[in-house]
């Protein structure tokens, strides 16, 4: 006697051979790694002709991943890459980059 199995039959096996695996080897899935840069380096990488007190006072605010804008004086702002760069290219052209500083 011959089983067939469509392509649902194969995913909820592997499935469950992975919960099994995941229990018996104590498995934890892998996560990316966050890669933190500088304010310079970001400037650099995307190309942006601003100065850094403009950056930070226009661009920094708006934008998710920035850690150490309001730290005070003498701290790093530190960057995550992937969200910050996510989002400067998706909003890249709503940014005034005209716009005077105070």
């Amino acid at each position: 006697m011959q089983a067939l199995l469509d392509e649902q039959d194969y995913q909820v096996i592997a499935d469950k051979v992975l919960d099994l695996i995941k229990e018996d080897y104590d498995l934890v899935p892998k996560r990316q790694p966050v890669r933190q840069i500088s304010l310079p380096q970001f400037k650099a990488e995307h190309g942006i002709k601003k100065s850094l007190v403009w950056c930070r006072t226009y661009l920094l605010p708006k934008m998710p991943g920035v850690h150490g804008l309001n730290a005070g004086k003498g701290h790093h702002i530190m960057i995550d890459y992937l969200p910050a760069s996510k989002w400067f290219d998706e909003h890249e052209t709503e940014i005034d980059w005209n716009q005077p500083l105070p």
